[in-house]
């Protein structure tokens, strides 16, 4: 027989409650941690890829660098201070120097620096719209071109439906190159900052009249790693197309100013408004004697008839067109695009698609020339 003393029972019994209560704090803790929605922060029309996102205290917090890029936000770091400029307008915050999460600026646990999206789209007069069912904040202003709320919604659960399957490793399909005509100018420089981000290599075809007063984004555009073709010098086709000796010598001098910039003796051009039925036979001969290749175009992206509000439809055209030549059995299709500010807009849209679908983005390679040209001539 087992006698237990009083207090050594009642000891056990607390014990016993204890290791309940605290195992279904830490359960509920993990479910809560399991359950805690992925937040999203979009800009117009337009979902961003901002993967750094916290919620302190009801308030939406930012890693610091993302966002000031997307927004295009000057920032310049001192000592102690920030100084963060757009407009015309400047702020000026204190760098934190411990966690405090009461103010503006934030460091996180591995001393990343985060800042309140709403102090600062508040600051530099952007407006915040916030859809509850998927967990998103839209940047927007009122005197910029975006869509309604409803259609917005849609732009969320592709986003969303694409993060979701982003694990699932598609094969390639086929090649793509996306072709850039009529820089270099502004739009060069955003377009270049696009596929900078996303990781993707295109070709240019430059004109020469805008590559003497552009130097630096001839420059930059070649550092990047993309391939710069002649698009001639003044795209007049009257005076272009005048003459045999008039056709190459534009063609010509354009890709002389690319060798004089880069350095780089590159010998593929696009003839201003495509090859077809432009380019006569002699001209052919002489780029063909002079050891020049000709790119024409595959799918066309229809750019420039359409404005900002209109970039949907380039998108459209894009995704239509490279749909039309996969199905056809092109496994290198050439797309045609345009250094225009409705292009910018569009060509984030249509990356992510392009990728989302396994198709693998190129530049020009020399060594590797397809032939893709409207007269179907194999030698260019």
């Amino acid at each position: 027989m087992i006698i237990k003393r009083n207090g050594e029972g009642k000891l056990k019994k607390v014990i016993v409650l204890a290791i309940i209560i605290l195992s279904f704090i830490l359960t509920a803790n993990k479910a809560g941690a399991a359950s805690e929605p992925k937040r999203y922060i979009g800009l117009h029309d337009k979902m961003l890829p901002i993967e750094d996102i916290r919620v302190i205290n009801g308030d939406t917090k930012v890693l610091f660098e993302d966002i000031t890029k997307f927004l295009y936000i000057t920032v310049n770091k001192e000592t102690d201070i920030v100084k963060l400029s757009k407009h015309g307008k400047e702020i000026t915050l204190k760098l934190p120097t411990d966690k405090k999460f009461d103010t503006p600026l934030i460091l996180d646990e591995n001393n990343k620096l985060f800042v309140s999206l709403k102090y600062l789209t508040n600051e530099f007069d952007f407006q915040l719209e916030y859809f509850p069912k998927h967990y998103t904040l839209r940047i927007y202003r009122d005197n910029y071109p975006h869509i309604s709320h409803v259609d917005y919604e849609g732009v969320i659960r592709d986003y969303v439906n694409k993060k979701q399957t982003a694990f699932i490793q598609k094969p390639k399909k086929a090649d793509v190159y996306l072709t850039f005509d009529d820089g270099p100018n502004n739009f060069t420089v955003k377009n270049n900052n696009t596929l900078k981000k996303y990781n993707v290599s295109a070709t240019f075809f430059f004109l020469g009249n805008n590559m003497k007063n552009n130097k630096d984004i001839v420059n930059s555009v070649n550092a990047d790693g993309h391939y710069i073709g002649s698009h001639s010098m003044s795209h007049d086709k009257q005076k272009i197309y005048k003459s045999t000796t008039a056709f190459y010598n534009e063609m010509h001098e354009g890709a002389k100013l690319v060798k004089q910039m880069t350095g780089k003796d590159n010998k593929l051009v696009r003839v201003p408004y495509g090859s077809s039925p432009l380019v006569t036979s002699s001209m052919q001969k002489q780029l063909i004697q002079s050891g020049y290749k000709m790119w024409d175009w595959d799918v066309d992206s229809n750019d420039w008839r359409y404005t900002d509000k209109e970039a949907n439809q380039i998108y459209l055209n894009v995704k239509n067109g490279v749909n039309r030549a996969y199905n056809s059995g092109n496994r290198s299709i050439v797309i045609l695009l345009h250094d225009r500010s409705q292009t910018t807009i569009a060509l984030p849209r249509i990356i992510e698609w392009l990728q989302q679908e396994g198709y693998d983005l190129k530049t020009y390679k020399p060594e590797s020339h397809i032939v893709t040209n409207f007269l179907r001539d194999p030698m260019l």
